[in-house]
């Protein structure tokens, strides 16, 4: 495993790993700043932390948006009509669903997306690519991992 030395947190570089492959998709790097990614995920009600929502509903849980797909930048009304197919897409797989908010510790910028439980990792990867995604996420019970959706690199970093 290699470590990141470019960390916007440098006293963090040393946690942040590759898990495989060359993350490098553009010239800013996005899988690291994929990796920094702060999300929410809803709850009956309850906003919580990834911390928070691995302890509630178990690991692993994955999670995947429609929003902006591959380099294109829709409107947000194309954005949320494409996640209401992905929600249809995931209820084929599972019944375990809930709404995750995806956001740039840096920036306002958030996607909206669904986090869910009961789907292995090559098919979490699969409805990713289904919705021409770079990468989706995986939550494990000490890791937040970033996965692309072409299998040829992975990102993770400690669950605070």
């Amino acid at each position: 495993m290699s470590q990141d030395p470019t960390s916007p947190h440098p006293e963090r570089a040393n946690e942040r790993v590759v898990l495989f492959g060359e993350p490098q998709i553009g010239a800013d790097g996005d899988a690291w700043i994929y990796l920094a990614t702060q999300i929410t995920i809803t709850v009956e009600g309850d906003e919580l932390t990834v911390a928070q929502a691995v302890k509630r509903l178990g690991a692993p849980l994955h999670l995947v948006t429609a929003w902006n797909p591959g380099g294109e930048r829709p409107t947000d009304l194309v954005n949320s009509q494409n996640n209401l197919l992905l929600q249809e897409t995931l209820v084929e797989y599972t019944n375990q669903i809930w709404i995750a908010v995806g956001s740039d510790a840096e920036s306002s910028h958030q996607e909206q997306g669904f986090a869910f439980a009961g789907v292995d990792r090559a098919t979490a990867i699969a409805i990713g690519e289904e919705y021409r995604q770079v990468a989706i996420f995986e939550l494990t019970e000490t890791q937040q991992i970033v996965l692309s959706c072409d299998n040829t690199w992975a990102v993770a970093r400690p669950i605070p």
